[in-house]
């Protein structure tokens, strides 16, 4: 058996299971003689799968969302992302949601930035070379020549 298994190989295996069914085998041989390891529930969902829809019953449909980061929606984010380098994926998603009614999630967003190069830059900031680390140490300083 391959290490991975594509996707013609995948329907074609189903298309061996259920026609071992229809031929009078049972659900557990049709499996062990599969090339493509498939759980009992699997397969009884596939031939269900199949009276219902007939020939469709054997595409693998998509799990999950479907894709919303396509097309005007991408452009806008790609506009977005290089306008204001250092704009977060969550301001992105808010601006995306107002303009296009697509919420993606934050990580979708993380990943097509990092893919595209478009990752937030941080701001950068000066520290404050006169600020309080200066103060607590002269305090400390002072505290002790008081103790003496």
């Amino acid at each position: 058996m391959p290490a991975t298994v594509t996707p013609q190989q995948r329907q074609a295996a189903k298309r061996e299971i259920v026609r071992d069914i229809e031929q009078g085998a049972s659900a557990r041989e049709a499996r062990v003689c599969s090339a493509v390891p498939m759980h009992r529930t699997t397969v009884y969902r596939l031939l269900k799968r199949v009276q219902c829809e007939a020939g469709n019953g054997f595409a693998d449909g998509r799990h999950g969302h479907p894709v919303k980061l396509r097309g005007e929606v991408l452009t806008c984010l790609i506009e977005h992302c290089q306008a204001n380098p250092s704009v977060s994926s969550a301001a992105v998603q808010r601006a995306i949601l107002e303009r296009f009614g697509l919420a993606p999630s934050v990580s979708q967003l993380n990943r097509v930035r990092a893919r595209l190069g478009l990752s937030r830059e941080p701001v950068s900031r000066e520290k404050n070379r006169q600020g309080k680390g200066c103060v607590v140490v002269a305090a400390t300083q002072r505290s002790s020549n008081e103790e003496r």
